[in-house]
């Protein structure tokens, strides 16, 4: 029987893949074959982002494959070697560049040019001898045969030493092949990007003359004070051009993928000179013909080394200190630095595994379906503001389902819900001031604000115009995507985080960061929280049953109002309201009308609201707190003749948070709550759908998210 591709390369591994040509990367997880007798195993630690990555992701060389993880600039530390290999052993710092294998017999690669080989296998989005599908950097570990392992010398930093694998080699293969690498020599460097300022370091250490042309007039500083070239010359100024520089270089390197014009550099070649392509234009550049002619000068390509050439180009760049000039980042930057590379925004990046240091493990959704599985991911690492907690609990929101399926139209997957948080502390950064090691704590709503609108001054982070959302497709000030808590461990900045008192149960105090504060804010806010003033609540649900237990807590008279007349027993003997009315009992609702001062309404499925604005007294107000898919119906007159107001409220600010904790701790208020396992989710989301719980699902995170891996 056949074996699968699972079951034949057994060595799990993960990563960050495009599922298609949006180049939008996302967690992926996969296998790599298992180290063979010749192969070395090495954990990736750094993975640079070359311009080609963004073509491939992208599929616009038409050679793509998906799904497609992406990564030909990979360093790391040896973890295994085969039995045959004999160049490596565990603990060297090593390298894979573009390609991972060749046929190893061609008259390319018997002189030692396998990037010149018909069979070359590159290092993703090619096919390996048994038929695979190959896998680049932007993952947790890598394999390959040791004739196509680099040995990065100790001397050469990982992270500056991965773009070498590429844009070294790039650069400095063509220099020596053209003849370019002799002192004296004039060569000139098109483009200062990725390729360029590494050509210019290459050259200049060579001996080269070397003039950068560029058509960007504000390089010229970091060109030459920077990069040490001797001149520039801006590409676009004729002047420039034509005063000295006509026919004085010998060769020119050109790194620039964008379509431009060659005439230009053409004719800033000697006779015999060599202009050699090294970027890759996606359409055809115009070649004119006549200057090549009349000057016997040559346009050329390159493409990369091979193993023996790469080798020599890493031990020169450690002998010299040339290193790529990088920022670096974390992996889950990974699309926004792609969208900066498009714009030459950007010295290369460098996706950076380890550093990243904080793993993750949750659930999460992919698609629409809001079908949760297991998800690894990323958290950032703690910074000097932050707290990182381990999540015991989660409560499961309303608002979780909508996002799930992206019923509002905002979500990107794949999306880890909860905002619902609780846990303790395992580690708080250098300048926290409210929080230590143990105490229990959670996280609500938002993870973010901007700290300095009008809003944010006044304690009101949750309507500042750049709140960030602890998950679902928002984004944090560094471009990364949130995630929520229905995952192992959380990091926050510390003013996001709330303090929770010792007398709550974690598990029952989850909901309380979400439906707790959401009807306490409008309770306290719209002045429902006086002693004796009538407050209805309609909707028996996950908020109805909390803001009914705050309301009583306030001294309120309380009307729950429901559409289930067997939900009355519940709201009054239970949860201690004072009267119970039936949405859709006529007689109840008139013998009721103009009675309350304001109502909470918890609803988020379509219902009129004209019977609940009919209820209020005048100058009564409709809470909504709630959030139906589709717009409802406000009839005007009965607001315009009662000055009666329909309002909305969206949880609260930070300060109001811990203000409700403490108020829920003190009255023993906490919800009524259904415990579940992890691996129960989708069955509670489903449930939930249904309205069939009593009232609040929590996650047994600590317990049981593990048992589901």
């Amino acid at each position: 029987m056949t074996k699968s591709y699972e079951e034949e390369h057994a060595k799990k591994a993960f990563g960050w893949a495009a599922r298609d040509s949006s180049g939008v990367l996302s967690p992926f997880h996969f296998s790599r074959r298992e180290n063979g007798e010749k192969d070395v195993t090495f954990k990736v630690l750094y993975c640079g982002i070359c311009h080609s990555d963004l073509h491939m992701v992208k599929n616009e060389w038409g050679n793509s494959t998906y799904p497609l993880v992406p990564g030909h600039e990979i360093v790391g530390v040896v973890t295994e070697v085969g039995s045959k290999v004999e160049k490596y052993k565990v603990g060297d710092k090593v390298g894979v560049g573009c390609m991972v294998g060749s046929c190893r017999s061609c008259d390319s690669c018997a002189n030692d040019l396998e990037n010149y080989c018909p069979n070359m296998i590159l290092t993703y989005a090619s096919k390996y001898y048994d038929g695979t599908t190959t896998y680049g950097g932007y993952s947790n570990l890598m394999v390959a045969d040791e004739h196509f392992i680099v040995r990065i010398p100790d001397t050469l930093p990982l992270d500056a030493a991965a773009p070498l694998l590429c844009a070294g080699i790039t650069v400095y293969s063509p220099l020596k092949y053209f003849g370019l690498d002799k002192p004296g020599l004039h060569v000139g460097i098109v483009g200062l990007g990725g390729l360029g300022h590494v050509a210019v370091k290459f050259a200049k250490a060579l001996g080269a003359k070397v003039t950068v042309i560029s058509t960007s007039p504000n390089k010229r500083q970091e060109a030459i004070e920077r990069l040490g070239a001797d001149s520039f010359l801006v590409s676009r100024d004729q002047e420039q051009l034509q005063k000295g520089a006509i026919g004085s270089m010998d060769g020119i390197i050109d790194t620039v993928s964008a379509v431009h014009p060659l005439l230009p550099l053409i004719g800033l070649l000697k006779p015999h000179g060599k202009l050699i392509m090294v970027g890759a234009p996606e359409k055809p550049l115009e070649l004119p013909v006549f200057p090549l002619l009349m000057g016997r000068k040559i346009i050329g390509g390159s493409c990369i080394g091979g193993m023996k050439e790469t080798q020599e180009m890493i031990d020169l760049a450690a002998k010299h200190n040339i290193t790529a000039e990088i920022e670096v980042i974390p992996i889950d930057y990974v699309n926004t630095a792609m969208e900066r590379l498009a714009k030459a925004d950007s010295h290369p990046f460098i996706s950076e595994q380890t550093k990243m240091a904080q793993k993750a493990f949750g659930w999460a959704a992919r698609d629409t379906s809001g079908i949760l599985s297991p998800f690894q991911f990323s958290r950032r690492g703690n910074g000097e503001k932050d707290v990182t907690f381990k999540v015991l609990y989660c409560g499961i929101c309303h608002t979780d389902l909508h996002m799930v399926k992206n019923d509002w139209g905002i979500s990107a997957y794949p999306v880890v819900p909860g905002h619902e948080i609780v846990g303790v502390v395992t580690e708080v950064g250098s300048k926290v001031e409210k929080f230590k090691i143990g105490d229990k704590v959670g996280v609500g709503c938002l993870v973010g604000s901007c700290r300095s609108c009008e809003d944010c001054t006044n304690d009101l982070e949750n309507y500042c115009a750049k709140m960030v959302l602890t998950y679902g497709g928002a984004k944090y000030f560094d471009g990364t995507t949130t995630y929520g808590g229905y995952s192992d461990l959380m990091v926050a900045d510390e003013h996001f985080i709330v303090l929770v008192p010792n007398n709550i149960a974690l598990d029952a105090a989850a909901p309380l960061l979400c439906a707790g504060i959401t009807v306490y804010s409008p309770l306290k806010y719209y002045g429902l929280d006086k002693p004796g003033v009538h407050v209805g609540i309609v909707g028996l649900g996950g908020l109805g049953h909390v803001a009914v237990k705050f309301a009583k807590a306030m001294g309120a008279k309380v009307t729950v109002i429901s559409t289930s007349p067997n939900k009355k027993d519940e709201a009054i003997q239970r949860l201690g309201a004072d009267s119970f009315l039936v949405s859709s009992d006529q007689a109840q609702i008139k013998a009721a009308t103009s009675t309350m001062d304001g109502i909470i309404d918890t609803v988020s499925a379509f219902h009129p609201l004209l019977p609940l604005i009919g209820l209020l007294k005048t100058h009564g107000k409709l809470v909504m707190v709630g959030a139906p898919d589709k717009a409802l119906e406000l009839p005007i007159l009965p607001l315009i003749f009662g000055r009666k107001a329909v309002v909305g409220s969206c949880v609260g600010g930070m300060k109001e948070t811990q203000e409700m904790i403490d108020f829920a701790a003190k009255h023993n208020i906490t919800p009524d709550i259904e415990v579940v396992p992890m691996n129960y989710v989708n069955t509670a989301l489903q449930r939930l759908a249904k309205g069939d719980v009593r009232y609040r699902f929590v996650i047994d995170i600590g317990n049981t998210l593990n048992s589901t891996m």
